[in-house]
C-alpha cells in the first residue's frame, strides 16, 4: 500500500496533475469544433490583497486541446479558472465572442497564515474565428 503525503506541495502537484490529465483527455479543438480556425482567451487579473499577476493571452488552434481551464497564476494556489462552461456553448453556437468575470476556485497560504480562499478574479474575453465555410452554413 502506497501512502501519499498531504503536504501543501503534494496537494498543489496533485491538483496540477489532474488539470493536465483532464486537458489531455479533452480531445482537440479540431475534433470537437471542426469549423473553428482560432480561439483567443484573454485573462486580466484583479487581486484584492496583493499585486495582481500580469495579464495572460492564449491563442488556440485546431490541434490544441478542447479544454479551457487555466491554472491560477499564483504559484502557491491550488485553484484554477474553469472557462469550459463559457467557451463550449460559445463555440457550439458559432458566436464570435463572450466576456465576463470569474473567481479562482482555489486556496493559498499568505503571510504564514493557514490556507485561505485565493479570491483572485479574472476578467476574461474569449474570441473565436471560424472558417469562411462555417459562416455560410451557420
Amino acid at each position: 500500500m502506497r501512502f501519499v503525503s498531504r503536504t501543501t506541495r503534494s496537494l498543489l502537484e496533485q491538483s496540477r496533475e489532474q488539470l493536465l490529465r483532464r486537458r489531455a483527455a479533452a480531445g482537440t479543438l479540431g475534433e470537437a469544433f471542426p469549423y473553428v480556425e482560432q480561439i483567443r482567451v484573454e485573462l486580466c487579473f484583479t487581486a484584492s490583497e496583493s499585486t495582481a499577476p500580469a495579464a495572460q493571452r492564449h491563442a488556440l488552434y485546431p490541434p490544441a486541446p478542447a479544454y479551457f481551464e487555466f491554472a491560477c497564476p499564483f504559484g502557491d494556489c491550488d485553484g484554477s479558472f474553469d472557462l469550459n462552461g463559457v467557451a463550449s456553448p460559445l463555440l457550439k453556437k458559432a458566436k464570435s465572442h463572450v466576456d465576463g468575470t470569474i473567481q479562482c476556485s482555489g486556496s493559498r497560504t499568505r503571510s504564514g497564515m493557514p490556507r485561505q480562499p485565493c479570491s483572485l478574479r479574472a476578467d476574461y474575453m474569449i474570441t473565436a474565428q471560424y472558417q469562411a465555410s462555417s459562416a455560410q452554413k451557420g
